[in-house]
């Protein structure tokens, strides 16, 4: 590729929703904006779990952005409901379990213990490809350019301070963004709002925050699944073009922190599972007698009546990954710098409220937001971090939700929420439905993810130091990868799940006539003893460039690098 070094007001990393919201909220102001994505086309590596909700605090919704949205964009089904599920284990013996439904008149809810209703009249389910697509082509048919399958390095940075220049002294010590260094060359501007996600490495360039470690994070995992529209219709009690979002938690998640849902598409329906990481470590290094990783859980969650009967027959089309930043851990307190602003999932604008979650409109409002922060900082022609400070008072109402999802999840996210009280309302009829199934209806049990395509080389470079992640105690980093790039090698094999060589080991003293009690217990401590003897290996053919490994870290053990010009897995349902 030759070299680019060219000037631009605003270079926009990204185009998700957030960063094409800034670029046409930009180029309709006649700003020179550049807007740079790494995928060859906007939205082929984005995930969601679906829903993108169209309103939001006045001036900052996708309606107020395009106020047709909802008869141009390519919108899957409107959403009429949230429901939120929790499920007990299947009784097989009975043919039946026991289901809690929280709505917005549920003694739960009342309590201001769970929030349910999100809705805003205004939102769909949406495929991400489509989506991003159609609005990064508004933003260029404002004026906006855009530049596909570049990949920005990192920061173009100056000291801050220079002699004779005014400023206080906590400016003097933050850098000075002058642009980017992309796969192209530099790109010079007078400022730079990074709409690059979770993974984003420039916040930290920007001396804004340290490294992301599990406490920050929800990981997230999807299957797709092909249904005949009118199928979606009959099994979700819809009608045409109507849609559902489903959340449930319960036994099924095995002590992970988190939940799983269900969205109808079109003629698609998106299954998942999103948990915070560190409980993820937990769960998978300490409790591989029960769970041995997130896949685990969306099987266990497909093999449960509840969903086995609304996914029966589907066909499997897509599997995905990607990190979420953890509102309440993870949003800056300082979100802003002299010549950058990070918006969306990069600023940790990301709201889960109990077993729901809304990111997509949080990334449009800020990506508005950062660009009126432009043009008031352009009226003086100064970009110090003293003058795009305004940016912050403009995000209030996101830090309101996040604040908020906090102190909902020092409940909705503690143990007695995923253990405790399911086991309180399931122990009334008064409480609890008791729904009969059919035992036969487990169509999804053991089903592995799906190959991605990948465009000319893996998602991402992953960088491993073996020698020193082997002498890890517990090598987190084989469990809590969703693809199973990485495995431990014992003297019984190579293993990408504990669980699996807890399975090996109980196997292998049932055999053994000197074995006859407590083989559980003994398996266990087999299985502890060849986690801290074994060797990590790793693969990262199929890796999906989701960050996980990186953000369980350190730096000197894994180190995560995105994919360059192009490269990576590309999603069709994202």
């Amino acid at each position: 590729m030759s070299a680019v070094s060219a000037e631009y007001d605003v270079v926009v990393v990204g185009a998700g929703p957030g960063g094409s919201a800034a670029a046409l909220t930009l180029a309709r102001k006649g700003v020179k904006v550049l807007v740079l994505e790494k995928a060859k086309a906007p939205g082929e590596s984005n995930v969601s779990g679906g829903a993108l909700y169209g309103d939001f605090t006045k001036g900052y919704g996708l309606i107020d952005l395009v106020p047709g949205f909802e008869s141009e964009a390519p919108l899957e089904r409107k959403v009429l409901s949230h429901e939120v599920n929790i499920l007990s284990d299947p009784d097989a013996r009975r043919g039946s379990y026991q289901r809690y439904r929280l709505h917005g008149n549920s003694i739960l809810a009342r309590l201001g213990l769970f929030t349910v209703e999100i809705q805003t009249g205004h939102d769909y389910t949406v495929i991400r490809g489509e989506f991003d697509r159609w609005l990064a082509e508004k933003a260029a048919a404002a004026g906006a350019e855009l530049m596909t399958g570049t990949t920005v390095r990192g920061l173009i940075t100056e000291t801050a301070g220079k002699e004779g220049e005014e400023g206080d002294q906590h400016e003097e010590r933050d850098p000075e963004v002058r642009g980017v260094v992309t796969s192209r060359g530099e790109i010079r501007s007078r400022l730079v709002i990074d709409c690059s996600g979770v993974t984003s490495r420039l916040v930290e360039e920007a001396g804004l925050r340290g490294p992301l470690g599990p406490r920050h994070l929800y990981h997230a995992v999807k299957h797709v699944y092909r249904l005949p529209s009118e199928e979606v219709d009959r099994r979700f009690k819809l009608r045409q073009g109507e849609g559902r979002a489903i959340n449930c938690f319960g036994d099924f998640m095995h002590g992970v922190a988190g939940s799983a849902f269900i969205f109808t598409n079109r003629d698609t329906l998106s299954v998942g599972i999103v948990a915070s990481v560190d409980s993820m470590v937990r769960a998978f290094t300490e409790h591989f007698d029960e769970v041995g990783s997130v896949n685990d859980v969306l099987g266990a969650f497909e093999a449960h009546p509840f969903a086995a009967e609304l996914l029966e027959g589907g066909e499997l089309l897509e599997f995905s990954a990607h990190n979420i930043p953890r509102g309440h851990a993870a949003m800056l307190k300082k979100p802003y710098a002299t010549g950058y602003l990070p918006t969306g999932d990069a600023l940790g604008a990301f709201i889960k409220i109990g077993p729901l979650f809304d990111g997509m409109r949080r990334a449009i409002a800020t990506g508005i937001m950062a660009a009126e922060a432009y043009l008031l900082a352009s009226e003086t022609g100064s970009f110090r971090a003293s003058n795009l400070s305004r940016y912050k008072d403009m995000l209030a109402p996101i830090y309101e939700d996040v604040n908020r999802s906090g102190r909902e999840s020092f409940f909705s996210e503690s143990g007695f929420a995923y253990s405790v009280l399911p086991r309180i309302l399931f122990s009334s009829s008064v409480f609890s439905k008791r729904v009969k199934f059919a035992s036969s209806r487990h169509p999804t049990a053991g089903r592995k993810p799906l190959p991605q395509t990948q465009a000319e080389g893996p998602s991402a470079t992953i960088i491993v130091d073996l020698d020193a992640a082997s002498g890890s105690s517990i090598k987190p980093w084989v469990p809590s990868c969703p693809v199973g790039c990485f495995s431990l090698v014992t003297s019984k094999g190579a293993f990408i799940s504990y669980k699996d060589l807890y399975a090996a080991n109980l196997k292998a003293l049932a055999s053994s006539p000197d074995n006859r009690s407590g083989l559980d217990v003994l398996a266990y401590r087999d299985t502890v003893k060849a986690i801290l003897e074994g060797r990590l290996a790793f693969d990262g053919a199929r890796c999906v460039g989701c960050g996980t490994c990186a953000e369980i870290g350190p730096k000197e053990m894994v180190a995560f690098e995105p994919e360059e010009e192009g490269r990576g897995v590309r999603y069709r349902y994202g």
